[in-house]
């Protein structure tokens, strides 16, 4: 019987060795996977490392409700300035031709803004300048006038 048993101890012991192998080679595939997740260098464990992804992505929000509400201040901002605009040329005169009398609106998308016309004589031009809100003057607007603010209103002056 010594023999059975010493057989069975060497079976046993070959039976160790190949878990420890097996146990070797798996542990060496996780430290791989791990220094894959941390970076081959890098002090810090798969918590910290996931701790500061956290973070990170909550301080990403934050400036991203950020940058989101500078951007509606700057839409705002833009659909104040003049950004529709049109010129309307005319002969203000039957005796004058060329259309050299014209009246240009200058808006926002609002329909705020001016409109400047000029009526161009034989021996003088008279220039004048109204204040357009909400695409209405409380000036008496001339239909050349009215025309231009017309015109730019419906984007054929958009730049």
């Amino acid at each position: 019987m010594p023999n059975g048993e010493a057989l069975l101890a060497v079976i046993l012991g070959v039976l160790a060795l190949l878990v420890s192998v097996a146990m070797f080679f798996s542990f060496t595939a996780v430290r791989r996977r791990l220094i894959i997740i941390q970076g081959r260098d890098s002090q810090e464990t798969i918590l910290e490392a996931v701790s500061r992804q956290i973070e990170e992505v909550r301080a990403l929000r934050a400036d991203i409700r950020k940058l989101s509400e500078e951007l509606g201040v700057l839409a705002e901002a833009f659909r104040r300035t003049l950004q529709r605009f049109a010129v309307y040329r005319f002969d203000a005169f039957e005796d004058m031709g060329g259309k050299l009398s014209f009246a240009a609106a200058l808006l926002n998308e609002y329909g705020d803004g001016l409109v400047i016309s000029c009526i161009n004589g034989r021996r003088e031009a008279r220039t004048y300048a109204k204040p357009i809100a909400r695409a209405q003057s409380a000036y008496n607007l001339s239909p050349e006038e009215q025309e231009a603010v017309r015109l730019a209103l419906s984007g054929a002056g958009r730049g």
